[in-house]
C-alpha cells in the first residue's frame, strides 16, 4: 500500500475484499465469513475503516426505526482506491464500487440474500458434503474459471459435492417489482441456456432455482416456465425449482423448500 492510504490491519483488508465481493454486507455477515469470534473487534476495525474512508455504511441513528436495523457497509472511496493498488480486480468491476451510496434497496436486499445463502451453505458443508460457491464478482474476473457465467449473470452459482456426485445450482431472485416482460425475458434466457447453451465441459448441467417475491409470483413463474416448456422444450431439457423468499428466509436455501416445476 502506498504512503497515501492510512495503515490498516490484514484483517481490515480482508473485510475490504469481502465488500468488493458482496458488495453490500451486515456486521454479522462479515463476523461470520472471517470466522472471527471477536464482536467487538469486528465493531473496532470497521469503524476505524469508516473514519479512514475505506468504508461507508447505510445507518441513521436518527431515525427510530433505521436503527433498529443493523447497519449495511459498502466500499467507500479509499477501499476502491487500496482494491486498485493490489492489481487483481478488474477496472470495470471497481468502477461500478464507485456506485455503491447510489445502489437501490432493491439491489442491497439481493447482495444481503445471496450473502445469507453462501453463509448457510458453508455452515451445512461437512464430511462427504461439500458446498462451493461463485458470485457475479468472480465471473466478471477475466481470470476467473468460471468467466463462462457472465453471459448469463445468474444472481448465484453453487455446486453440492456428495462423494463422487457433484451437482451445480443456479440462483435467480425475482424481486416484486421487476416488471413482467422482464422477468418473462429472463425465464426465457435461463431456458434457453439449460437446454442448448450449457457446455458439458463445466460439469453437470445446473438446476435453476428461483426465488420469488410474493406467492402471486411463484404460481404466475410456474405458469411461464410451463408455457416455455410446451412451446419450445421437453421436460427433460430443463431442471427448474421454485420457493418463496419467505420460506427461503425462513428455512435456508439447502433446506426442502423447492418445488418442481
Amino acid at each position: 500500500m502506498t504512503n497515501t492510504l492510512p495503515a490498516i490491519t490484514t484483517k481490515q483488508q480482508e473485510i475490504l475484499k469481502l465488500l468488493y465481493k458482496y458488495r453490500f454486507l451486515n456486521r454479522t455477515h462479515i463476523q461470520a465469513l472471517l470466522e472471527h469470534k471477536d464482536k467487538r473487534r469486528i465493531i473496532s476495525w470497521l469503524k476505524d475503516l469508516r473514519d479512514k474512508q475505506y468504508v461507508d455504511w447505510h445507518y441513521d441513528a436518527t431515525d427510530f426505526i433505521a436503527k433498529s436495523k443493523p447497519a449495511i457497509y459498502y466500499l467507500a472511496l479509499n477501499g476502491i482506491r487500496y482494491l486498485r493498488e493490489v492489481g487483481t480486480y478488474p477496472d470495470e468491476e471497481l468502477r461500478k464500487r464507485y456506485k455503491e451510496p447510489g445502489r437501490t434497496q432493491v439491489f442491497i436486499d439481493r447482495c444481503l440474500l445471496v450473502t445469507d445463502c453462501c453463509i448457510a451453505l458453508r455452515a451445512k458443508s461437512s464430511g462427504e458434503l461439500k458446498y462451493s460457491f461463485v458470485l457475479s464478482a468472480d465471473y466478471a474476473d477475466p481470470e476467473s474459471s468460471h468467466r463462462f457465467l457472465d453471459e448469463l449473470k445468474p444472481h448465484f452459482f453453487f455446486s453440492k459435492q456428495q462423494g463422487d456426485e457433484t451437482t451445480n445450482y443456479f440462483i435467480e431472485s425475482f424481486e416484486q417489482t421487476l416488471p413482467r416482460y422482464q422477468l418473462r425475458k429472463r425465464l426465457k434466457d435461463y431456458a434457453d441456456y439449460l437446454a442448448s447453451e450449457w457446455n458439458d465441459d463445466n460439469g453437470p448441467v445446473p438446476i435453476a432455482l428461483f426465488i420469488c417475491a410474493t406467492m402471486a409470483d411463484l404460481i404466475y413463474v410456474k405458469r411461464r416456465v410451463k408455457k416455455l416448456i410446451e412451446d419450445d422444450w421437453s421436460d427433460e431439457d430443463l431442471q427448474l425449482r421454485i420457493t418463496t423468499l419467505e420460506k427461503i428466509q425462513k428455512h435456508g436455501v439447502a433446506s426442502m423448500i423447492w418445488e418442481e416445476i
